[in-house]
């Protein structure tokens, strides 16, 4: 086990590192491409006879979110921490999980504030808990400024994708500020796991 979690890590490493490396030469980042290039490098693991490799769960959320709007202005929040996921099913979640998320959990961060604010709230913590997702309301980043910070070597591991609905629904709220209420959203079930409630039974 120790060497399966040891490579997963020498492998998100490596990967990360060309990452860096491959944005320093661009001026965007394209989500859809970036991750049609990741599942190929980690199909071809699969396909080869190495067995001390592990491969990245599925998920869509951490304890630190970076979220990018369609004008480019940065958001934060985060949420409890949760640790190693394995064994719990969320490994292989396909949907994102309703999170509860509030307008007021949600900061904007000006620009030039952006190294500084990441530094405050996520390199004092532990090694394995210096994590940043980074979600996007578009495909395709034209500003990948940033990204500065983790082209730095400062951050080892991160994780880019498309913002879930959720999040962009609570940005609309908060930007808008309109009360929220998350009852009262129509959610797209194709497009986020709800809570299950127990129905109420007629006496």
């Amino acid at each position: 086990m120790k060497k399966v979690i040891a490579g997963f890590i020498v492998c998100l490493f490596l990967l990360n590192c060309s990452k860096k490396e491959s944005i320093k030469k661009r001026q965007t980042y394209i989500i859809s491409y970036e991750d049609k290039k990741r599942q190929e490098y980690f199909d071809s693991l699969a396909k080869s006879k190495n067995t001390t490799f592990a491969f990245p769960p599925k998920g869509f959320y951490g304890e630190s979110q970076l979220v990018i709007d369609k004008d480019d202005n940065l958001y934060y929040y985060q949420q409890n921490y949760i640790g190693v996921r394995c064994g719990t099913g969320m490994e292989n979640d396909t949907l994102p999980h309703f999170l509860d998320l509030q307008p007021k959990d949600i900061v904007r961060i000006p620009k030039e504030n952006l190294n500084g604010f990441l530094s405050e709230n996520i390199l004092y913590k532990d090694k394995k808990r210096q994590v940043l997702t980074i979600a996007s309301q578009k495909d395709t980043i034209k500003d990948i400024s940033f990204l500065d910070f983790l082209i730095k070597n400062r951050l080892e591991t991160y994780v880019i994708r498309r913002t879930t609905q959720e999040e962009d629904t609570v940005l609309k709220y908060k930007k808008n500020n309109h009360y929220y209420y998350s009852d009262d959203i129509k959610w797209d079930q194709d497009r986020i796991t709800l809570p299950f409630i127990k129905p109420k039974l007629n006496k």
